[in-house]
């Protein structure tokens, strides 16, 4: 009898052996064959999946951002919009080992998309994510806090402010050493929310 496959448990294998080899060694070593020998998979099988290199990098990019997606899903939707607001941006930090690593793979395959129009098109999805994401939190903010009530006229102008503020703070923790005390980040990304209140 043949063996079943869970497909989405072989891209999450494939996903987690890539980053792997990103982490480890560094983008240029990522290529569908040591993906491949990393998950413990046939090549040729790999290869089916992902017929070139930038099928694989995309799929990397793509699958940052799914878990992303998946940890922001689990935050309780009865917190205060405040309090649901932060939760959801300490998601999007690297905050964690774990965080951390998604943050390394994205900066890492980023940098792909200045000269290489495939990765261009995933980086730019994800940073349209990121930029609607802001939006929808600053606007969750001016229509559903009192507090925050003077925000709605400033939102489109805020809400671009919070992405760059998210933008540099992520860099600022990717670059610190991994044993640094991250709490420091916290309390920077609940101050900006504070100073959206306005005066």
């Amino acid at each position: 009898m043949p063996k079943l496959i869970d497909h989405d448990q072989r891209r999450r294998d494939v996903a987690d052996a890539a980053w792997r080899i990103i982490g480890r060694d560094g983008l240029l070593d990522l290529s569908v064959r040591n993906v491949a020998e990393e998950a413990g998979l046939a090549t040729a099988s790999l290869r089916r999946s992902f017929p070139t290199q930038d099928d694989l990098r995309a799929f990397c990019l793509e699958h940052a951002a799914e878990r992303v997606v998946e940890r922001l899903e689990r935050i309780d939707p009865q917190l205060s919009p405040r309090e649901y607001s932060e939760a959801s941006l300490r998601e999007l930090l690297p905050l964690t080992d774990e965080s951390r690593l998604e943050m390394e793979v994205q900066m890492s395959l980023g940098a792909l998309a200045f000269t290489n129009a495939a990765m261009r098109v995933a980086y730019d999805r994800a940073h349209q994510y990121l930029a609607a994401g802001c939006r929808r939190l600053v606007n969750l903010l001016a229509e559903n806090d009192t507090d925050y009530a003077s925000l709605s006229d400033r939102v489109p102008d805020e809400a671009r402010r919070l992405h760059a503020f998210l933008d540099g703070l992520a860099l600022h923790l990717v670059h610190a050493p991994h044993d640094e005390n991250r709490a420091w980040a916290e309390a920077e990304l609940a101050a900006h929310l504070d100073s959206l209140r306005g005066p």
